[in-house]
């Protein structure tokens, strides 16, 4: 699944550079860029086309190593059904809650492309699958798990913070759904009936 969607962002990316430039940002706006106020005129499809978009070879050069790292350890750990459910509703769910709070906010001038409101969404997923494993086995590996991914994220929320080209809050918000939806599969495969 890891390498299907990391071709599929290849693919994209190739009829970026085909169509006009990764960094133009008509370019961008054509093959569906996230702009929150053309999605509030309903142009939905961008909360999809947005997350397979990418400006520059640097920005999906690290978001296709990280989907490739990250992307890899979660399909070997959970199931391919759940895997793609994350990575999806994290990027559309992140997209979503960006445009709404861009819309609340009055500032629906922004762009928005990029893999790693996903990326992000399957690094809260292992975030919840290694908190899961430890609080049931208090086990010194799930432990140094759960503190590297940890140290990920941190790392990551600072150097968005010190980028400013880039949106903290759409990580923000595709690693906490990403969370979210692990936790709650957790849940309810715990279950008894």
């Amino acid at each position: 699944m890891t390498l299907f969607l990391i071709i599929l962002n290849g693919l994209v990316f190739v009829t970026q550079l085909r169509l006009g430039g990764s960094e133009n940002i008509e370019t961008l706006y054509e093959l569906g860029a996230l702009v929150p106020v053309v999605v509030w005129e309903g142009q939905f499809w961008r909360l999809i086309t947005s997350n397979f978009l990418h400006y520059g070879w640097g920005h999906f050069s690290m978001n296709m190593l990280a989907l490739y790292f990250i992307g890899n350890l979660v399909e070997k750990i959970s199931n391919k059904y759940n895997y793609i459910n994350i990575y999806f509703l994290s990027g559309i769910g992140s997209m979503s809650a960006f445009s709404y709070l861009a819309h609340y906010t009055g500032k629906l001038d922004y762009i928005l492309v990029g893999a790693s409101a996903s990326v992000m969404g399957l690094v809260g997923s292992l975030t919840a699958i290694f908190l899961r494993r430890w609080l049931h086995e208090k086990s010194s590996i799930n432990s140094k798990r759960l503190s590297i991914i940890v140290v990920v994220i941190i790392v990551q929320l600072i150097s968005d913070y010190l980028l400013p080209q880039v949106s903290i809050l759409s990580h923000l918000f595709g690693l906490l759904i990403g969370f979210i939806l692990e936790s709650l599969k957790g849940v309810f495969s715990t279950r008894k009936t």
